[in-house]
């Protein structure tokens, strides 16, 4: 089986069963990504700060703060229509390369990065009320200065380029096919240098997502698959499950959160 560019951060949006003539088990390849509409995935998803969210952001931004990184080259995988798991790198970049397949969602990044709109700034807020955050002043103005918009699949990610990383609700969502997530999460891992923090999230148990009137589908990953992907090419794991209530959508269990560093 090929595998072909993915689109990222697609697990969180409105679930509808995939229309009659598309299979109900797509791969990568299958998918028409550049039909993704970041516009409504971001009024669903984003357009207030949720307490699962806030809840993930906390735990992010405090495992960066406690990582003693300076001048670090970071990456978000699979950035998709979502800023948020980025802004817990800026204090820390010399560098944010937000890598993201999609077309639609690549233009609509290139128009965050030069400056993102008033609905993040809770989400920074958040971010600020730890120390080592609240010092950067002007977030808006370091992601334009450090963000780089770029067209890349998870699956050709260079090795060993990084050093830092997110990928938030990315390998769960690539394609119906578990063997596509798994080596999505090998690459993200391979992508950071030995030793590089990280910071990774997962729906489990999602049986598929719609954005707008677009169907798109997903994974349904147990937590005792994502533990064992991860292990495999990491060490000092956390692992951090959150059940929303009420749910973001139908069609899925909780979401899984995961922090730890690259194995060499």
């Amino acid at each position: 089986m090929a595998l072909t560019p993915a689109a990222g951060s697609g697990c969180n949006a409105s679930s509808t069963p995939p229309p009659p003539d598309q299979s109900p088990r797509p791969v990568n390849s299958e998918v028409e990504w550049d039909s993704f509409d970041p516009h409504a995935y971001v009024r669903h998803n984003y357009s207030a700060l949720r307490a699962d969210d806030r809840e993930i952001l906390c735990r992010v931004r405090d495992f960066f703060a406690e990582a003693k990184l300076s001048d670090a080259r970071c990456v978000d995988v699979g950035s998709g229509a979502n800023l948020y798991p980025v802004l817990p790198l800026l204090p820390f970049a010399s560098t944010v390369d937000l890598c993201e397949w999609s077309a639609a969602n690549v233009s609509w990044l290139r128009t965050q990065v030069d400056g993102y709109d008033e609905l993040w700034d809770p989400y920074w807020r958040v971010c600020a009320e730890h120390p080592a955050y609240s010092a950067l002043t002007d977030p808006r103005g370091r992601l334009a200065q450090v963000g780089r918009v770029r067209r890349a699949s998870v699956f050709d990610l260079p090795r060993h380029a990084w050093d830092a990383g997110t990928m938030f609700f990315v390998a769960c969502s690539i394609s119906a096919d578990r063997a596509e997530s798994e080596h999505a999460i090998a690459r993200f891992l391979g992508a950071l240098r030995p030793g590089s923090p990280f910071a990774a999230a997962f729906m489990l148990g999602s049986r598929g997502y719609s954005v707008g009137q677009r169907w798109f589908p997903a994974v349904r990953l147990q937590r005792a698959e994502v533990e064992a992907s991860l292990a495999a090419g990491a060490y000092d794991l956390n692992f951090h499950e959150v059940r929303p209530r009420p749910p973001l959508r139908d069609g899925y269990l909780s979401m899984l959160l995961t922090t730890g560093r690259t194995r060499g």
